[in-house]
């Protein structure tokens, strides 16, 4: 199969034999993404002998859409209840699911988020806890997470990642998403950029620990970056035509998560860094930042990370001896600093270096002889990806934030969520890679400086 002319019906239709030695699937029955997609309601939940929906919205996602469903299923006598969350700054978390688990109508036999990302993955938490199936109706191009198969939570102040279910279908209606607000249209653009990093993470992983590596699926992200890329002029005019191929581009990444049954291919340092970040801004009460706009900064770093590592290669800076004399991990020191930065979260990064050991010395050291032997497949990595300048430039262009002070980001916000930002899950990205050269605190330094 060409992967430049893989749509997404040719992805849902039918297993993929892959050459990776995996047989990729996804269960879904339809992404319709049109002008009036919402008026395909009604036919698709005849089809599926669904008889009544629970409607699921914020206050600005019932305006937006929840109103125009209501009036679709009234016109085609469809019975539905509504549950609408009256919060400001709507946070997936335990509150959250409790509110809907008490709203819940159990006469309903379906389920329809309205909304993006916080309610998608409310929704999608709480219908697979439930056992009952979801559809989703997106309401602004602005994440990538409406049909993979997890959903991002926050439990006992800590982001986590929960194995879930993808929905039967996903609507997308272009008159509504090309009205987004500017921002959710940067953000979602700022999302597809993460995947350069994010891929390139991948990369790393498969040739410093053999971490299993997909090309079919590389190739299909790269692809879906790429089309979204041609579609920058036309974001800036809110196109039709342009808010297809980003959310085209954006479905595809909750495609390629699903196949693989997590989020590697779409979700590394930047996503990190955003975690991080996103765990702050609740700590200290902050409004929350678009999913987004937090990515497309984290990438920026990231990518900036990639290029510090490139150039001290370039430079025959690694001195292996060096470094291995210089290893010095304490686990009560470090579980000290964690507290420190993850004051609310501290307990559970705790015991999942417990658990996963990352940092031990004895998975350290086969980590550096796996990087002494692959320093010039390394180098190759740095390489093939796009500057951190071409990538602030686009984000730029659609009026995006593309520094840290943007979005309310101190400094020491920056210096801390470059050097503890890893210790949110036991994935290997750039930012493992430098602490594991002892590398990560300069580069910190470096980026922090140059702000």
């Amino acid at each position: 199969m060409d992967i430049s002319e893989v749509n997404i019906d040719d992805l849902l239709k039918q297993p993929i034999h892959c050459d990776c030695g995996h047989i990729h699937t996804i269960d879904m029955k339809a992404v319709i993404v049109g002008s009036n997609a919402i008026e395909e309601l009604p036919r698709i939940m005849e089809e599926a002998n669904y008889k009544k929906a629970f409607l699921v919205a914020d206050k600005n996602t019932y305006e937006v859409a929840g109103k125009k469903v209501e009036d679709t299923f009234d016109e085609a006598n469809i019975a539905y209840s509504t549950y609408v969350y009256k919060e400001d700054g709507l946070i997936p978390d335990e509150t959250a699911i409790g509110s809907l688990c008490m709203a819940y109508d159990d006469t309903c036999d379906i389920i329809i988020a309205i909304g993006a990302g916080t309610i998608n993955d409310i929704v999608k938490f709480f219908s697979y806890k439930m056992k009952l199936s979801f559809y989703v109706v997106g309401t602004a191009p602005s994440m990538d997470g409406y049909i993979s198969s997890s959903a991002a939570m926050t439990v006992n102040n800590l982001k986590t990642t929960y194995t879930t279910h993808v929905p039967e279908v996903f609507i997308g209606d272009l008159d509504i998403l090309s009205k987004a607000p500017r921002p959710m249209i940067a953000a979602g653009f700022g999302d597809i950029l993460g995947k350069y990093t994010c891929l390139h993470d991948w990369k790393l992983s498969t040739v410093i620990s053999g971490e299993y590596y997909c090309e079919y699926i590389v190739d299909l992200m790269t692809s879906a970056v790429n089309k979204t890329m041609e579609s920058f002029d036309g974001l800036l005019e809110r196109k039709k035509e342009a808010i297809e191929k980003l959310t085209y581009g954006l479905l595809i990444s909750g495609i390629a998560m699903s196949f693989i049954g997590n989020s590697r291919p779409a979700s590394g340092s930047e996503h990190h860094l955003s975690h991080f970040w996103e765990i702050l801004f609740q700590y200290e009460g902050k409004k929350p930042v678009l999913h987004g706009e937090k990515v497309g900064i984290g990438t920026i770093i990231s990518v900036k990370l990639y290029e510090y590592l490139l150039r001290t290669i370039k430079e025959d800076k690694i001195d292996f001896n060096k470094i291995r004399e210089n290893y010095d991990f304490s686990f009560s020191e470090w579980a000290s600093e964690i507290k420190r930065v993850y004051p609310s979260a501290w307990q559970e990064i705790v015991e999942l270096e417990k658990d996963s050991l990352k940092n031990s010395k004895d998975n350290w050291e086969r980590r550096i002889e796996a990087t002494k032997k692959k320093l010039d497949q390394i180098k190759e990595v740095c390489e093939d990806l796009p500057s951190s300048e071409k990538i602030e430039q686009m984000i730029r262009g659609l009026d995006g934030p593309v520094r840290p002070a943007d979005i309310g980001i101190d400094e020491s916000a920056v210096y801390n969520a470059i050097l503890y930002a890893k210790e949110i899950r036991n994935r290997y990205t750039i930012l493992q890679l430098l602490w594991d050269l002892n590398l990560l605190e300069e580069g910190a330094n470096i980026i922090t400086a140059n702000k």
